[in-house]
């Protein structure tokens, strides 16, 4: 959302995915979710233009409620009976953040059962996430245990050969994922920003390209790893002399100049990850090759997502840049699951304990 204008519904149309099953079971239902990071009630962070989407896409008019809890919660949910809700933003208060118990209890003050389907913040250990059910009976959603399957079928059992494609601003960001990976996968595709630290740890000069030199050492460290072999990285990058002017050129790695900037990967490059995806059974995609958002440099992004749409593998992608790739350039329905919780995915798979996760009995509806 910008202000107070949605972008993008698609965690909104996943969160209302088992609506119509759940209202068989409950008098009313009520939404709750979390916006941004706002420091205390701000108006741009309302969720008001949530429930008018959610309107929107169901036919039928949501009641926004713009506080959490209270006798105003109360008389309003009391007075609609079989009527669909949604109160204001979590975040609005910092007890939310601070998992505060009384905080808690004051919002569940209202209800009889909570479904805690939120994967995306599944990771926060945030008051909704880990202590609503400390007071009303709750249960893990649908949504957050098809979440979880999904991606205990990369952890656990993924079929071979098994290839992943990581892309984005910074390796800091992903390296405990690259550790974690490395010795399950069989082909670890790199590109984006990120890809220019591990180039320039290698020895090429990367001009005025995005670069982590704190993590020079740690990337040669990868590299010389026992799995470091499985990386491949791009062997020619798109470049610009200026991101403003829109100029993209295509350069072999050894002849970019000090005032190159890599803004995406090249057709030689697609075709080198297209060989190896092509001949994956899964297929995990986390993170753009390049500046996609400008549409000069969206060919790298863009040539991937439409390889990945059109793959026989299993097929799982996780982080927002990449779903935004995907609804800009293909469909989700090519794709056998989008991760609603980019942040929550990669700590999943890092193998990192959610506090969110299945901490509730799983809903069977």
């Amino acid at each position: 959302m910008d202000k107070q204008v949605i972008q993008d519904n698609f965690r909104i149309n996943k969160a209302i995915q088992y609506l119509d099953e759940v209202r068989e079971i409950s008098k009313s239902v009520t939404f709750l979710s979390h916006l941004g990071r706002p420091s205390g009630i701000d108006p741009e962070y309302s969720l008001k233009p949530v429930a008018e989407e959610i309107s929107t896409l169901i036919k039928e008019e949501v009641i926004f409620i713009d506080t959490l809890y209270g006798p105003e919660v109360k008389s309003k949910i009391d007075s609609s009976p079989g009527r669909i809700f949604l109160l204001e933003n979590l975040r609005f208060h910092n007890e939310e953040l601070d998992n505060d118990i009384i905080f808690a209890e004051k919002v569940t003050n209202n209800f009889d059962t909570f479904i805690l389907d939120a994967f995306g913040a599944s990771h926060r250990n945030h008051a909704s996430i880990v202590s609503f059910g400390k007071f009303i009976e709750s249960y893990q959603g649908m949504l957050m245990t098809d979440e979880v399957q999904n991606l205990e079928l990369l952890t656990d059992s993924p079929k071979k050969p098994f290839t992943v494609i990581l892309g984005g601003a910074k390796i800091s960001d992903k390296l405990n994922l690259i550790n974690k990976l490395l010795p399950k996968v069989d082909n670890l595709l790199i590109g984006g920003g990120m890809c220019f630290t591990f180039l320039k740890a290698l020895g090429f000069n990367i001009g005025n390209s995005l670069c982590e030199d704190d993590y020079l050492n740690t990337a040669q460290d990868v590299l010389d790893s026992e799995y470091g072999n499985k990386i491949i990285l791009p062997s020619d990058i798109g470049v610009t002399k200026s991101i403003s002017s829109g100029i993209r050129n295509e350069k072999h790695i050894s002849e970019l100049s000090d005032d190159d900037i890599g803004i995406d990967i090249s057709h030689k490059t697609v075709r080198q990850f297209e060989s190896l995806l092509l001949n994956s059974n899964t297929v995990f995609w986390n993170g753009p090759m390049g500046i996609f958002e400008n549409h000069n440099f969206k060919f790298g992004t863009q040539s991937i997502t439409e390889i990945a749409s059109d793959l026989n593998a299993y097929t799982v992608v996780g982080g927002g840049d990449s779903v935004s790739a995907i609804r800009t350039f293909s469909d989700v329905s090519k794709f056998n699951h989008i991760s609603t919780g980019g942040g929550a995915s990669l700590e999943y798979l890092q193998g990192n304990k959610l506090p969110g996760v299945n901490i509730y009995k799983p809903l069977i509806l």
